[in-house]
């Protein structure tokens, strides 16, 4: 937690400091752990924590106004690979790491959502204490559009453009 302060993703309050309407908009949140394993022998590689807002308490039009990322089908991953594999060219993918802690509101085409979440169970905090979201979280319906218009915008600032059939995949004319 003391990383996503640092980072700039919270910031505290009090919860008798909030407007009744900004109380309406405090929802729980958990630790999720994984552990990384070795496929080999099984023995753990790396233990992470991921912050999760109970989104699950959210409702459409209340806590957010649009939930929809577009997301490729199958279909167009193997027609790209399929056509790839004919003509002889690369294909590239990328895998983000802590994804939605690079997505940003501000991509958004609408107003980012403003909400709290009350600090995860386990996490010593003083009692009253809210933590406003300033940046995408893991179990917001919202996350997931924000990282969409993020890399939407980075891929079209490197010269990409969406592939026309698919609005998560772009294409960039090969360099002369």
């Amino acid at each position: 937690m003391e990383g996503l302060f640092r980072r700039g993703c919270f910031k505290k309050h009090r919860l008798c400091d909030l407007t009744a309407e900004q109380r309406k908009s405090v929802y729980g949140s958990s630790f999720h752990l994984k552990i990384k394993r070795y496929a080999e022998t099984g023995m753990a590689k790396s233990l992470k924590t991921l912050l999760v807002v109970m989104g699950n308490q959210m409702k459409k039009g209340e806590a957010y106004v649009d939930a929809f990322a577009p997301v490729p089908r199958s279909t167009a991953g193997r027609i790209l690979m399929s056509m790839a594999a004919a003509l002889d060219l690369e294909m590239h993918c990328v895998d983000f790491s802590q994804a939605f802690i690079q997505a940003d509101w501000a991509a958004l085409p609408e107003k980012a959502p403003q909400f709290f979440i009350h600090p995860p169970s386990g996490w010593k905090e003083e009692d009253g204490v809210v933590y406003e979201c300033l940046s995408p979280r893991y179990g917001h319906p919202v996350s997931a559009r924000s990282l969409h218009f993020t890399l939407d915008a980075w891929m079209k600032s490197e010269g990409f453009t969406q592939s026309g059939f698919e609005d998560s995949m772009w294409i960039r004319e090969a360099d002369a």
